[in-house]
């Protein structure tokens, strides 16, 4: 494949820029695909929206101009979609999307993998064919994008083409893009000047403004550029440890306080959509280009110290903490062979102590009686990690002042035993404490948490399950949460957690895992129930649960239940009562699932009201439930199964249509073995079914029907069976 034809433009901003690439799209002497690279990837994107408001606005050599947006990658779909979008296609056609999304949910086919429509794919291609085009297209995946897979023609004789960039959002560019250029004709380069660096930066953060929708005082560029900032310099330590800090990148800009709001609330939404608007990954992967580090060296400021000891005891204090700092780092310059250093007590006894925000130390020892960190008296974010107790020679204080920790937002111990910091007096304290993430602290886990926690929103706890054998005499619950504002909870290798029960979780939860190392212990965890957590949307199993044996589901607003990571064999009980969202559940394979399942309750239907008559509803239930009787026979007791609320007693009274279903079950009961046979049956049951008129139920069914044969029976609304 010959090497794409470069050209470099000396324009001195943006609109200047979109001219030139402008004349470059209507040469007619150059390639169909354009790729612009802008100063070092930043740029790009906005000149390429400049080229289409320009195109769009005035008369050109094209008859259509396309422009699709996708910096922020969803799938194929929301590519075609966005093109069927910018084309006006018919309501008819643009229907298609709706019904293929409603099929994928009931398929259990996340939105990442959902692939163009064959059908939009000929409407974009009848479309586009007749007409002089040119396609601006912001590519946010990481590799070449066919654009004639969604139906755009790109035909050379046409003289149609394509211009796009992989940049947008402060994306600069990587050795990955030359890979993708290998598929494009032209390449446009910026030249590397200062005027034009300036320019490009200003313009990414105007761009991720407009994406974040949040006005201003609490948003703008300015804020944008030093958030960039803040995070580069986070990321130029190049630290071995900074691969653990990413958990927390965006909202260190509310913990130092650059991101501001009025209220708490709104300084963590405005984070949340910084993180969801602007590409950060890059920093945690490479080190950044030694052009772009010089043009931002200027521009950094003192309100982060990243300090790698490699020494015993740290050098003294001077000239340690700048009197502008808000962030302080200490962490090992080696992440292997790390030694312990120690801390001296008087590093933070300055007069500007009091403006740190964000405090990280790593392999560091102080005496956790008396920290030396007491005066810090705004801290926001303290993670300690891999630190060690000292002992003071000073007698401990008992009236010693603790209100560096009373304004905490966020906790975070790693590998770090300071049982006091856990202490039910201590959680109570920190009445401001939003995060709790405590990994690894010996002797510690969930069942042990105290305190009344009214800030609370996200709970992580990853037990130290090598130091710690359960009492078998005991029972391990989770704590009573139930009184918190709790949204998020992670629990990795709790393996002595026994139950899980309803009223011990708020109803605001809206995020549950449940994560075991397959070379953990055994977790003796054998019942998790989530009734009355009605907010809660995502639930992740994963693991050996040997002693697992019911999970009840019952009112949550889960959509997609995924099993495939989890191993029950002993699951007998699975309830899925007023799930009115439901629409698959995702089960293992089948070297994973369970042979003991003798209860399985599902209700996807709405709650009517009592005096309202339900009978209706009840022959589609009950042919529902015959269908799955006939699915799953051979390995589950059916007797105690409830489908939207119809049992098999009220099943066994049913007209005629329902005996010869009966007799049809039967007979499947006796012919089990014979695969053909099964076939056929069940074709002749969902004929008699659909003769009959019966509409399926809001749910989509994976079941084993037999070993060594396996299928999808999916049952949507309002389709026929």
């Amino acid at each position: 494949m010959p090497a794409p034809e470069e050209i470099k433009i000396h324009a001195k901003n943006i609109d200047a820029a979109a001219r030139e690439i402008i004349g470059i799209l209507e040469d007619t002497s150059i390639g169909n695909v354009i790729f612009v690279r802008g100063w070092r990837g930043f740029g790009a994107s906005a000149a390429l929206k400049a080229v289409a408001q320009r195109l769009k606005s005035s008369k050109s050599t094209f008859g259509r101009v396309v422009h699709v947006d996708c910096s922020l990658w969803k799938s194929m779909r929301a590519l075609q979609k966005a093109v069927a979008d910018e084309l006006e296609l018919p309501p008819s056609v643009m229907a298609i999307f709706d019904r293929q999304d409603e099929e994928d949910d009931f398929s259990g086919i996340d939105e990442g993998s959902r692939g163009v429509i064959p059908d939009i794919r000929t409407e974009i291609f009848r479309k586009l064919a007749i007409s002089k085009f040119v396609v601006i297209f912001h590519n946010g995946i990481d590799k070449y994008i066919d654009l004639y897979e969604c139906g755009v023609p790109v035909i050379p004789i046409l003289n149609n083409k394509v211009l796009w960039t992989w940049h947008g959002r402060f994306r600069p560019d990587f050795c990955l893009e030359y890979t993708m250029e290998q598929h494009t004709d032209v390449v446009v380069n910026y030249s590397h000047n200062d005027w034009i660096c300036g320019k490009a930066l200003l313009e990414e953060a105007k761009e991720v403004v407009t994406y974040m929708g949040i006005p201003e005082p609490y948003m703008n560029q300015v804020i944008v550029e030093k958030c960039f900032q803040y995070i580069y310099a986070l990321g130029s330590g190049r630290s071995p440890y900074f691969g653990e800090w990413r958990n927390h990148a965006s909202n260190y800009l509310v913990y130092d306080g650059i991101i501001q709001g009025q209220g708490d609330t709104s300084a963590w939404g405005a984070a949340d959509a910084l993180q969801r608007n602007m590409h950060l990954d890059w920093l945690f992967l490479m080190s950044i280009g030694d052009d772009i580090r010089r043009h931002l060296q200027c521009r950094l400021h003192d309100r982060l110290v990243l300090w790698e000891h490699k020494d015993d005891v740290l050098p003294d204090e001077t000239g340690l903490l700048h009197s502008e700092a808000t962030t302080f780092f200490i962490v090992p310059a080696n992440r292997y062979g790390t030694r312990m250093t120690t801390l001296r007590e008087g590093i933070f006894q300055h007069s500007h102590s009091s403006k740190l925000r964000v405090l990280h130390l790593s392999w560091c020892g102080f005496s956790f009686e008396s920290p030396p960190f007491l005066c810090c008296s705004q801290l926001r974010f303290l993670q300690l990690n891999e630190c060690r107790n000292i002992p003071s020679n000073k007698h401990p204080s008992h009236n010693e002042d603790l209100s560096c920790f009373q304004k905490l937002w966020v906790l975070h111990l790693r590998y770090t035993n300071w049982y006091r910091l856990l202490s039910e007096e201590m959680m109570n304290f920190m009445a401001d404490l939003r995060e709790l993430y405590v990994q690894r602290v010996k002797g510690w886990s969930i069942s042990d948490l105290r305190g009344r926690g009214p800030s609370l929103v996200k709970v992580h706890v990853q037990s130290d399950y090598s130091e710690r054998v359960p009492d078998l005499r005991k029972e391990y619950y989770l704590p009573d949460l139930s009184t918190s504002f709790l949204k998020t909870v992670i629990l990795v290798d709790c393996v002595i957690v026994q139950q899980v029960v309803s009223g011990m979780l708020p109803p605001s939860l809206e995020s549950f895992t449940f994560v075991c190392d397959y070379h953990s212990p055994s977790p003796i965890i054998s019942r998790f129930s989530f009734q009355g957590c009605s907010q809660l949307k995502s639930i992740l199993l994963k693991g050996y649960l040997v002693s697992l044996k019911e999970l009840d589901l019952s009112g949550t607003a889960v959509k997609t239940f995924d099993l495939r990571e989890v191993k029950a064999p002993n699951l007998q009980r699975l309830i899925l009562l007023g799930c009115k969202k439901l629409c698959a559940i995702l089960w293992p394979l089948e070297n994973r699932r369970t042979n003991v399942l003798k209860v399985l309750h599902i209700d996807t239907t709405r709650s009517t009201s009592p005096g309202q008559a339900n009978w209706e509803e009840k022959p589609k239930d009950q042919a529902i439930f015959l269908l799955l009787l006939l699915l799953n026979w051979a390995s589950v007791d059916m007797r105690p199964l409830i489908l939207n609320g119809t049992s098999l007693q009220g099943i066994q009274g049913s007209l005629g249509r329902l005996n010869r279903l009966k007799i049809l079950s039967t007979v499947m009961y006796i012919w089990k073995w014979v695969h053909l046979l099964q076939v056929v049956l069940l074709l002749v049951t969902m004929k008699l079914l659909k003769e009959s008129g019966v509409c399926a139920s809001l749910i989509i069914i994976y079941m084993q029907v037999m070993p060594s044969f396996r299928a999808t029976y999916k049952l949507a609304p309002i389709m026929k069976v």
